[in-house]
């Protein structure tokens, strides 16, 4: 478990480096091991990957209980919600090539990629809530779902993005007493309940989705529109009351979804996901689980270190940090290396260099000055309930592989 957690934190290029490593010693805090790549090899099918989702369980556990700092303006977007996640699925990279029965398939194709995880994102720390694998990398997000917010409490607010935009689920959401976030889908018909506000840079209503009969869901939703530098964009929630979420919250929130996708490229490029080493199932989860117990140890130092120094935790390059963090096992210290992170953080070149801005960091002023103050609650004492018509939805769903991380 120590030597594949070295892997991964020290971006080794394959296990035959590890393999060196092992008999030469070369692995701090582990004596020479004789042992041949087949050996290893054979012991990653045998060992069960059970035992490194515990280890990623215990990991999260602690660091959840530990006193690192958050982004505590993310939690004050939405005070009233018990969390705020950030929900995706990624595909995983194609597998290595070496076993016989993935070579009768040709390159890139969906039989030798490496599987899907579906994710839930703490936005408030950064790091995963909950994780699930799935074998299947032509698995559709929306079966990955409900299987995992059914891991979190009650009282969550979920960011999401359009694959994820279907009305039964945008129902299950309201009926679980969730909150969510997300963008509408163009050509979504809709009838307006009532108008909360309309000017020229800012629209705020309380619509039924779905106009026609055939297909319409069974809560009322809110659309805030904003209108950015000439276009408008479309938001769903289903808080209704705009004086709890008002409309640049909504903005800001689903600003934040993009974290998810960081995340993701994060474990997948510094941290060498990207490259499966393994063909078998047992195999691959062992990497995952190790690979995302790294992300989350260092997520929580990066938090730190970003508030020692009074900038924010995606201004620290995880790169810049990890190669930091080599210098520090590369000698023996007296200081442990969180606080020497925080330590000698002034003086190393932590920050991001080169970055390019692709989006808004905030939202434009005059903007802001026609959302507020936030309009008053509407008054749907009387409204009643529709009956959903989404098509027949008591087929039961296709059972799946699952494997769950249980982080919660």
């Amino acid at each position: 478990m120590l030597s594949l957690l070295q892997f991964v934190a020290s971006t080794m290029n394959s296990f035959l480096e590890l393999v060196d490593r092992l008999r030469c010693g070369d692995l701090p805090g582990l004596q020479a091991v004789e042992v041949s790549p087949q050996a290893f090899y054979q012991r990653l099918q045998a060992l069960p990957h059970t035992i490194f989702a515990d280890m990623l369980r215990e990991t999260t556990r602690r660091l959840k209980n530990s006193n690192s700092s958050a982004r505590q303006w993310v939690k004050d977007l939405a005070p009233f919600a018990n969390g705020i996640y950030s929900m995706d699925d990624t595909t995983l990279d194609a597998l290595a090539r070496k076993s016989k029965i993935l070579q009768l398939y040709p390159k890139g194709s969906m039989e030798t990629l490496g599987g899907r995880l579906g994710c839930i994102l703490d936005l408030v720390t950064g790091k995963f809530a909950e994780v699930l694998y799935d074998p299947d990398s032509a698995a559709n997000e929306k079966n990955h779902a409900r299987p995992l917010i059914e891991r979190l409490g009650q009282g969550a607010l979920y960011v999401f993005d359009l694959g994820y935009f279907a009305f039964p689920f945008l129902d299950y959401l309201t009926e679980r007493k969730c909150f969510f976030v997300t963008r509408m889908r163009a050509k979504t018909s809709f009838d307006v309940i009532t108008v909360l506000a309309k000017n020229s840079k800012y629209r705020d209503r309380i619509v039924w989705l779905g106009k026609y009969r055939a297909d319409q869901a069974a809560h009322p939703v809110r659309f805030v529109e904003l209108n950015i530098n000439g276009k408008w964009w479309g938001y769903l929630t289903n808080v209704l009351n705009p004086q709890i979420l008002d409309a640049a919250a909504v903005w800001a929130l689903y600003s934040q979804r993009w974290n998810i996708e960081k995340s993701f490229a994060t474990v997948k490029r510094a941290l060498g996901m990207a490259f499966l080493r393994v063909t078998h199932t047992n195999g691959i989860l062992i990497q995952i689980w190790t690979t995302l117990t790294v992300y989350q140890v260092l997520q929580d130092l990066r938090l730190e270190v970003a508030a020692s120094v009074g900038c924010k935790d995606s201004e620290i390059s995880w790169l810049n940090l990890m190669r930091r963090i080599s210098w520090y096992a590369e000698s023996p210290r007296s200081i442990p290396l969180r606080q020497w992170l925080k330590d000698k953080a002034p003086k190393l070149y932590l920050a991001k260099r080169g970055t390019r801005k692709r989006r808004l960091d905030e939202l434009p002023e005059d903007i802001v000055s026609e959302c507020l103050p936030p309009p008053a609650a509407p008054d749907l004492s009387t409204l009643k309930t529709r009956t959903p018509r989404q098509g027949d939805t008591s087929r039961a769903r296709r059972k799946r592989s699952l494997f769950f991380a249980a982080l919660s």
